[in-house]
């Protein structure tokens, strides 16, 4: 069970480095970010947009699975960052529309936000689209633009 925990433990670490990486090379390099990536600043501080996402999926009726302390993982490998958290959602309700359109696509869930303090204090939230993830299953290009909408809305409303 331990080294079960430790190597989830790794796997979280590592993509949240590699969410690092995918912010630092769009500031960086001045990069556009793929189109399937959405990122937004957000207006409010690192906790306070956090907790605003939270709100705001369960004000959608979604569920949040797991907040995963990103930067407090990265801290286990020696990795300094400012806050950075990542949000696992979703709703049986879209598990079951995903099944019975293309039960291969069942590993694309839960969706997940990421939200992470720059240096400088600016907070970024950033989230890969649904509909890019699920646009590789055949069936399930209206579920994926339904749940676009839904995703947008959500980092919306959190930041009015």
């Amino acid at each position: 069970m331990k080294r079960k925990t430790q190597t989830i433990n790794w796997l979280f670490a590592i993509t949240a480095f590699i969410v690092i990486a995918g912010f630092g090379a769009v500031n960086a390099q001045k990069m556009k970010a793929p189109e399937f990536h959405v990122v937004n600043s957000s207006k409010y501080s690192f906790d306070d947009t956090v907790d605003l996402l939270k709100g705001a999926i369960e004000a959608q009726n979604l569920m949040v699975l797991k907040e995963i302390d990103a930067q407090k993982m990265l801290r286990m490998v020696e990795v300094k960052t400012k806050g950075m958290k990542q949000l696992l959602f979703f709703h049986p309700r879209y598990m079951k529309k995903i099944m019975k359109a293309n039960k291969h696509a069942m590993i694309e869930p839960p969706l997940k936000i990421a939200i992470m303090e720059k240096p400088d204090g600016k907070v970024m939230i950033k989230y890969l689209k649904p509909s890019y993830l699920l646009g590789k299953y055949d069936g399930l290009e209206a579920i994926g633009k339904e749940l676009d909408e839904l995703v947008a809305t959500i980092v919306g409303d959190a930041q009015k």
